[in-house]
């Protein structure tokens, strides 16, 4: 698939920069990340009658809201981790927020699209846990809301442009990875596809093309990556 070689491509040169980041040199780098997989600062898809504006935008200029809950829990094993997100919640509620450092240390080599619905301004991110045994879901492993203003702060149909869910596969169907299945949904359209060890699913709210919520399926690169780059400026 194209789509596959220019991912490989922006995952390959962001790691480049990654790795060999001192002083200034992160800066820029959502820039041109963005650049490789759109060519300038935004793409715009072709918009039918009643839709939204489609432009896509690199996520690296969204404030992922729980960042600051990584903080008191670095350096600890992945068991630790596991039990200190858990005990973060009620014990009841499945959903339990956490910073994007937290979820790519639990889901090694989980993937988050490096674009973005223009508008989006913050991303939430929670771990999704088995309440009868406070270990991660199996079909539901991690979530991420992608929202126009402060997330909660509005009905979710007005304010939530997308939410990707992650799952672990346990499964072996004999398709291969990173075929991606398109179907209409009620409020939007959902894209499915397996990468690795994790099954994705993507929500684009209605007003979204199909061809937009597909450059963000194919925008993809490890959460880990995202985590080492700069956050926004301005909240």
């Amino acid at each position: 698939m194209v789509t596959m070689s220019v991912r490989s491509l922006a995952t390959i040169l962001m790691l480049a920069l990654v790795m060999g980041a001192c002083g200034d040199t992160l800066q820029g780098v959502g820039d041109l990340s963005a650049g490789i997989v759109r060519g300038d600062q935004t793409s715009t898809t072709t918009t039918a009658p009643g839709q939204l504006d489609l432009r896509l935008i690199p996520i690296t200029q969204a404030l992922w809201i729980n960042d600051a809950l990584g903080a008191v829990t670095a350096g600890l094993s992945s068991d630790d981790l596991l039990l200190a997100v858990w005990l973060r919640g009620d014990q009841v509620t499945q959903s339990v927020q956490a910073s994007r450092r937290e979820i790519a240390d639990l889901l090694p080599g989980i993937e988050f699209p490096q674009l973005a619905p223009g508008g989006v301004s913050h991303v939430s991110s929670q771990l999704v846990y088995d309440v009868q045994t406070a270990s991660l879901g199996v079909g539901n492993s991690a979530a991420f809301g992608l929202w126009v203003g402060e997330p909660y702060t509005a009905a979710r149909s007005e304010a939530q442009l997308a939410v990707l869910r992650v799952g672990l596969k346990t499964f072996d169907d004999g398709s291969p990875d990173n075929d991606v299945f398109s179907f209409s949904v009620a409020d939007g359209r959902e894209l499915s596809w397996v990468d690795g060890q994790y099954v994705y699913q993507l929500f684009c709210r209605t007003g979204m093309s199909p061809e937009a919520c597909e450059a963000m399926a194919d925008s993809t690169i490890p959460l880990s990556l995202l985590v080492s780059l700069p956050a926004p400026t301005g909240g």
